[in-house]
């Protein structure tokens, strides 16, 4: 998982993160309402905002519309070099630009976009500075140098600032974790318990009792719920009302889900979302880094330990590999790289567009029990390990344990379990 990535002392070393900044000059667009409930609401956007402006109905969309045909998160909108990329939500009702039917595309300026009633006109501004952008290649331990990260980086600074409950969003393997222990190591209550809650591999009528039981373990530290949409609507009360009168406990959540969509449906609880949107954030997807597959390789191979520098021939065979498991997935194929000394078929970029798949996805992909499916994986990625290192050094258990760096006697047990 992302959370193991960095040790103390790298840690240490890449404290730094408040590292300068530079001021960016980007392309600016207007956004017009010109027709529909909300005709006359004009916004401006660039590059030094959000990674995406949200437009909908829910009170969390900077694009915020009355029209009762447009969703809750309709649409996204965001600067994507000199243009803007729009994409639907999966909305009811669909977007169209210039009268054509769009799931993802990009505008250049004079389009029209219609989202249910509503007309919006996007037109090309001056280029002007945004102010500045982050240079640093991390946060923390949040490794990252992409123009999609940085972004994200000031809103970090400010949530570590403020104690109020966070909400972090993300695809499967992004990092929602390590995000979270950052925000709680970065603040000035490092010191006090960082609590978890994986509430989606728990019976809903164990949740409850449980989530009072870490409560009282949190205190003057950090509750952080993994999955908050698995919560049963009455769960999501009571985890409402704690936010509201228990001011000893910070409460951070993190989910996959599409809560929106969960709130429109029923399925969340409409207050409770509101709460946790005041400290929303969404960490982009690995496809959406540019750059940073390389930087997170390299220094994924140093923490593992791996000799020398990056093998030259691993990075090629990802050039059209879509990376479904993220960061996550990026580790696992670096661990197999060093602990195989060859990448499994998966991981060859022909055989990747092909079937997308690795040891880890391929886990994820059987809907196991969080238990079983970290065994799986770990068992795997042991007895790999093991058969390398005893092949390395000709069968040879102390020369092997030696050089994997654990005491002789773990490495017995981790051979004798593999039987």
């Amino acid at each position: 998982m992302m959370r193991e990535f960095g040790s103390p002392n790298t840690a240490t070393v890449r404290r730094e993160r408040f590292s300068r900044s530079v001021t960016a000059v980007s392309q600016t667009f207007v956004i017009t309402v010109v027709d529909g409930p909300d005709a006359g609401f004009v916004t401006t956007i660039d590059a030094s905002g959000t990674a995406r402006v949200l437009i909908g109905s829910s009170p969390v969309c900077a694009i915020r519309l009355t029209d009762r045909e447009v969703s809750r998160r309709h649409a996204s909108i965001g600067v994507n070099g000199s243009s803007l990329q729009l994409m639907d939500l999966g909305s009811t009702n669909g977007t169209t630009v210039n009268g054509v039917l769009v799931r993802e595309v990009i505008l250049t300026g004079g389009e029209a976009i219609r989202v249910g009633g509503t007309v919006i006109s996007v037109k090309r501004g001056e280029a002007r500075s945004s102010g500045t952008i982050n240079e640093a290649s991390s946060f923390g331990r949040i490794v990252g140098s992409s123009l999609a990260m940085r972004r994200i980086y000031p809103a970090l600074a400010q949530l570590v600032a403020s104690d109020r409950p966070v909400l972090i969003e993300g695809e499967a393997g992004t990092g929602k974790e390590l995000v979270a222990e950052e925000i709680h190591r970065s603040s000035k209550g490092a010191d006090r318990p960082f609590v978890q809650l994986e509430a989606q591999n728990m019976a809903q009528a164990d949740i409850g009792p449980k989530l009072e039981e870490l409560l009282d373990q949190a205190i003057g530290g950090v509750l952080f719920i993994d999955e908050v949409g698995a919560l049963s609507r009455d769960v999501q009360t009571r985890l409402r009302a704690i936010i509201a009168t228990r001011s000893d406990v910070r409460v951070i959540c993190a989910t996959r889900r599409d809560l929106d969509r969960d709130v429109a449906s029923g399925r969340f609880d409409d207050d409770l979302f509101f709460v946790l949107a005041a400290g929303r954030i969404e960490l982009p997807s690995l496809r959406e880094r540019e750059g940073d597959v390389a930087l997170l390789a390299r220094a994924f191979w140093t923490e593992c330990g791996g000799p020398d520098a990056l093998p030259e021939d691993f990075l090629p065979r990802f050039e059209h590999y879509p990376w479904p498991g993220n960061v996550r997935e990026l580790k696992s194929a670096v661990l197999a790289r060093m602990t195989l000394g060859e990448l499994g078929a998966t991981y060859r970029s022909d055989d990747a567009k092909e079937r997308g798949l690795d040891l880890i996805t391929a886990v994820l992909e059987d809907d196991l029990p969080f238990p079983t499916a970290r065994e799986r994986v770990v068992k795997e990625f042991e007895r790999r390990y093991v058969e390398r290192m005893l092949a390395r050094h000709g069968g040879n258990v102390t020369r092997a344990a030696r050089a994997s760096g654990v005491a002789h006697r773990y490495f017995q047990l981790i051979r004798a379990r593999l039987k």
